[in-house]
């Protein structure tokens, strides 16, 4: 399937506040937004506006730009596989050097086990 606008901004949204360890109660309450809103937004339902994007770039501390990359190459793929990609993404920004080296060594590994 074929991302549309809303579920990508949505999936950023979601893979920018589990980075961040926080609930979409806790996004909600520094937007000044309910949790269903957030909700709302993560699943890709509503497109949110832009001053409400921005915020949450803020308490995010995401770059706005960051809501929006990798929207013209998108694949078709599903939603679920996407938000996992996103989340995996997102883990990797906070490791050390040497965590990376070993994130990467563990996935070479499960690359490696794929039948040929």
């Amino acid at each position: 399937m074929t991302m549309d606008l809303k579920q990508h901004i949505g999936l950023r949204v979601k893979a920018a506040r589990l980075k961040r360890g926080l609930t979409q109660e806790q996004l909600a309450e520094r937007i000044e937004k309910t949790a269903e809103s957030v909700s709302n937004i993560e699943r890709g339902h509503v497109l949110t506006t832009l001053d409400t994007l921005h915020r949450i770039a803020v308490e995010l501390a995401e770059p706005l730009a960051a809501f929006f990359e990798d929207l013209e190459r998108e694949r078709p793929v599903a939603r679920n596989r996407l938000e996992l990609e996103y989340r995996l993404r997102g883990m990797g920004e906070d490791l050390t050097n040497e965590e990376l080296r070993l994130a990467v060594a563990l996935v070479e590994a499960i690359r490696a086990q794929r039948p040929k």
